[in-house]
């Protein structure tokens, strides 16, 4: 059995070694949905890129399957750093905008307040991740979302609680 995500993050440090990176831990693990072959993921903010990339690799490059690579996601440069450790993938991803700016970010905020809000969306979302959706997709079909599930989430970001358990409750 693998450690627990969290455990995973203070043996490695990781927090502490990408601090001036405004690093904030995202995804499936600290949501309660993650399946077997989740990762954990880690969103980070550079001015500079390069020196991300270089910080990354001089930090994490020993570990497993390690690769670093630059990629354009959101019409945004991005750099993504992915690694294994204690039997998990681990994914850091850097972006030129502010951490709490990221889609990734803003996705995992409203994710979290919905399953506050309403604690049963937990096994109806991991039931269809187990079923293979992504978890976006996953809540945007447990809400009845319409069109793309990654802008549709987005959507949500500005309702109060008061709408959000409203939509859970009409929906889920």
């Amino acid at each position: 059995m693998r450690l627990d995500f969290e455990q995973v993050i203070q043996k490695l440090s990781i927090l502490a070694r990408l601090r001036e990176f405004d690093p904030q831990i995202i995804g499936t693990p600290p949501l309660g949905i993650e399946l077997e072959t989740s990762d954990i993921d880690i969103a980070c903010s550079a001015n500079d890129l390069a020196r991300f990339k270089d910080v990354a690799s001089i930090e994490f490059s020993t570990f497993n399957n390690f690769q670093c690579r630059n990629s354009n996601l959101q019409n945004q440069n991005s750099v993504v750093v992915q690694f294994q450790a204690y039997d998990w993938e681990i994914e850091l991803f850097c972006q030129t905008i502010p951490t709490n700016q990221q889609w990734g970010v803003r996705h995992f905020n409203i994710e979290q307040r919905l399953l506050n809000l309403e604690p049963k969306l937990r096994s109806i979302v991991l039931q269809l991740k187990q079923q293979g959706l992504k978890t976006e997709p996953a809540f945007a079909r447990a809400l009845e979302l319409p069109g793309d599930p990654y802008a549709s989430i987005l959507n949500l970001e500005n309702m109060n609680d008061a709408e959000l358990a409203h939509l859970i409750t009409n929906r889920s």
